[in-house]
C-alpha cells in the first residue's frame, strides 16, 4: 500500500509586501481627522509611506531627498510629522497635503530620536553625534544645543508639569 499525500490548494491573499526600511521606527498617524490606529507612517529609504492598515493600501507618500529616513514622530495635534534623516537633517511634513515647509539642519550624523513637547511648539532631536538640540517650531530656529552624552541619544522626553527635558 502506497503512501499518499493530500495537498491543500494554496490561494494567495492580499499582503502588504515590502512596506518600509528597517532603519527607522513605525508610527501611528491620524489623517484628515480620521480614525486613530488606522494609518501608520513607515520609512521607505528616503521617503515616508502612509499606509491604511485596514485596506492594506498606500494612501500618501511624503517625498524625501537623497538621505535615508532614521526616525519618525507625529505631532500632538496629528497634523504634522517630524522626519529625521541620516545626514542629521529634520523636516516637518504636513499630513494634510504631504508638503514640507519647515526643515532644520543642526546634527552632523543620523537623527536617533525626535519628540514634541505637549503643545507641539518645541521639538527635541537627538543624534549619533551625541548632541541634543531643542528647536522652536513656530520661529523655525534652534533654541539650545546640549552636549555631554558619551554615546548615541536613545530617548528624549519633555516633562509636562515642569519645564524639564530628560534624555538618555
Amino acid at each position: 500500500m502506497g503512501l499518499t499525500k493530500q495537498y491543500l490548494r494554496y490561494v494567495s491573499s492580499a499582503v502588504f509586501g515590502v512596506i518600509g526600511s528597517q532603519k527607522a521606527n513605525i508610527s501611528y498617524v491620524t489623517l484628515r481627522g480620521g480614525e486613530r490606529g488606522r494609518y501608520v507612517a513607515v520609512a521607505a529609504c528616503e521617503h515616508v509611506f502612509i499606509w491604511d492598515v485596514r485596506k492594506g493600501e498606500k494612501v500618501l507618500i511624503l517625498q524625501g531627498q537623497k538621505h535615508e529616513v532614521t526616525y519618525l514622530c507625529p505631532s500632538p495635534d496629528g497634523i504634522h510629522i517630524a522626519v529625521g534623516y541620516e545626514d542629521g537633517a529634520v523636516r516637518i511634513f504636513s499630513l494634510m497635503n504631504g508638503e514640507s515647509n519647515v526643515s532644520f539642519n543642526g546634527h552632523k550624523s543620523a537623527v536617533s530620536v525626535i519628540r514634541y513637547d505637549g503643545l507641539g511648539a518645541r521639538l527635541v532631536t537627538g543624534s549619533k553625534d551625541t548632541d541634543v538640540i531643542v528647536w522652536d517650531i513656530i520661529n523655525e530656529c534652534g533654541l539650545y544645543r546640549l552636549r555631554g552624552h558619551k554615546d548615541v541619544i536613545t530617548q528624549a522626553l519633555f516633562l509636562k508639569d515642569k519645564n524639564l527635558l530628560v534624555t538618555r
